[in-house]
């Protein structure tokens, strides 16, 4: 028979799952990148999301894929006129660098088109588990977790979950609860919501829990308010 605390851990997994789907159908940000299915733009988005802001990608993310519109394009250009197109996000000549090298992979070993299986997307240069995990998610709509800083910050949170890895990223025990509270065939809203809400309300600093659709099951606040 299945313990207290056990039955209750899934019932909240379920509400987890249910009220960020809710909030986030009124709670939505639109950025450029989330309008498309196209992996190419999708890599090469999650590669200038890299320390910077969505705010700073979204300024140039319709100039960009106007002058390099696939893999080839990107592929033929200079590393200076990459950086020269990608100067507002700061540290230009390392992704210039990083974006010629991933473009020149894909037309020369995978024939101009992003790979759509897990082991090839890991094989691209600077492509690790959560940005082919994103390629294959928002663009080929598999069920696949984006774990990243801010979706652990919120499992800790609601869940009272630490990780016991120096680097919590790479804790396969989060990777795998993040992957069950993915409902069937709702991966991309799913990962979105969760972004979003990392965003919005549970941030790092100055979390909003009076408006938190969580708030009546997380073990932070709950915390917080027998303080």
């Amino acid at each position: 028979m299945m313990s207290t605390k056990k039955r209750n851990f899934a019932a909240h997994q379920k509400l987890f799952t249910t009220r960020l789907l809710a909030w986030f159908e009124t709670h939505a940000r639109f950025f450029p990148w989330r309008e498309t299915r196209d992996p190419y733009k999708i890599l090469v988005a999650e590669m200038m999301l890299r320390k910077t802001t969505a705010g700073q990608v979204q300024t140039i993310f319709h100039t960009f894929f106007d002058k390099y519109p696939s893999p080839i394009f990107l592929a033929r250009a200079t590393p200076s006129e990459i950086e020269d197109s990608i100067r507002p996000l700061g540290l230009e000549h390392r992704r210039a660098d990083l974006l010629k090298k991933l473009a020149k992979n894909i037309v020369e070993k995978h024939n101009g088109k992003v790979p759509g299986v897990n082991e090839k997307l890991r094989s691209l240069p600077g492509v690790g588990q959560y940005t082919a995990n994103a390629v294959l998610c928002l663009a080929y709509g598999r069920d696949l977790p984006l774990l990243d800083t801010n979706f652990i910050r919120i499992l800790e949170r609601v869940f009272r979950i630490k990780s016991l890895k120096a680097r919590a990223r790479m804790d396969e025990s989060l990777w795998r609860l993040a992957s069950k509270l993915i409902p069937k065939g709702k991966g991309r809203e799913f990962n979105l919501a969760v972004l979003d809400f990392g965003a919005l309300v549970c941030r790092a600093r100055h979390p909003t829990h009076d408006v938190c659709p969580l708030n009546d099951f997380c073990l932070y606040y709950s915390n917080l308010k027998k303080e």
